[in-house]
């Protein structure tokens, strides 16, 4: 077998291996969410969750001004959907008023048994680096949700304060936005990771293996898995930004079952831009297979 050039801090990236990846690596991985014309996504959705990388599809995120569209739009057949309430900044950083329209959308969805609420997300609108500790502090206080909160976080520096309010919260959990450069979002992970905050990357994923428009889904998890085994921020760094697939691609071969459920458990859900296109590239490099997803 050809070695290849492993990354430091990365286990596993320096011999490429054979066959897909163990199952708790990807499942309910991949996160779809309605853009444009709620009935085509819910077909889209639907398309997803019956094909054979179905097990790959995680919860469907609705934006809050969609929410009367998708509850229109879902057939009988929808038994239990999971869905995951996405609210947006009030366009004069009101938090109440945020907070009130993503109560509302709640309530539409409620004793509807075609759909299941799986989580909300919401912003921390209109924070900055000064008062982000404070904001997290009124933000959890305000709320009264019987499921998962994620807290948007931009990966940039300054967050550090509102990731401990959160952390000692206990019950809730991050969407990180990784727009910035590897280094800040290394530094974002790195932090997250240290105080067990759970984080949902919901931006910045591009395909999957880093390239000019964003970071890869490989990179992402495997910055994860190598986090968790002690690596720093600068080995994540490097790990966020490597463009080749082959030691990305070894190194998730050659997780186990526990090294993947302990990665998702810090890693839940990534949105990509597609799911048949990430699907398409994981099958392409042999990491998964249509009798084994």
């Amino acid at each position: 077998m050809t070695e290849v050039s492993g990354l430091p801090g990365l286990p596993g990236s320096d011999h490429p291996g054979t066959g897909p990846v163990v199952e708790p690596l990807l499942d309910g991985l991949l996160a779809d969410i309605v853009t444009g014309s709620a009935e085509e996504a819910l077909t889209v959705h639907r398309d997803h969750r019956r094909a054979w990388y179905g097990d790959l599809v995680g919860a469907l995120r609705v934006p809050v001004p969609a929410t009367e569209q998708v509850i229109y739009a879902l057939h009988t057949s929808d038994a239990g959907l999971p869905v995951l309430l996405v609210a947006s900044p009030s366009p004069d950083g009101d938090d109440m008023a945020m907070l009130e329209n993503l109560r509302r959308a709640r309530f539409q969805l409620l004793d509807n048994h075609r759909v299941e609420l799986t989580g909300v997300e919401l912003p921390f609108a209109g924070a900055d680096a000064g008062p982000v500790a404070e904001r997290a502090r009124i933000m959890l206080d305000s709320l009264d949700f019987t499921v998962p909160a994620w807290f948007v976080v931009p990966g940039e520096p300054g967050w550090e304060p509102a990731f401990d309010v959160l952390a000692a919260d206990g019950a809730e959990s991050v969407a990180l936005h990784l727009t910035g450069s590897p280094e800040v979002g290394a530094g974002s992970m790195r932090a997250l990771i240290d105080r067990d905050l759970p984080y949902a990357v919901t931006a910045g994923v591009s395909g999957l293996v880093t390239d000019a428009d964003g970071y890869g889904l490989l990179n992402v998890l495997c910055a994860t898995r190598a986090a968790l085994n002690g690596a720093e921020a600068p080995e994540m760094a490097a790990i966020l930004a490597e463009t080749d697939v082959e030691p990305l691609a070894a190194a998730v071969r050659r997780m186990s079952e526990a090294d993947a459920a302990t990665a998702r458990a810090f890693l839940p859900s990534v949105v990509p831009p597609s799911i048949r296109e990430i699907v398409t590239a994981l099958e392409a490099e042999g990491l998964i297979e249509p009798d084994a997803a």
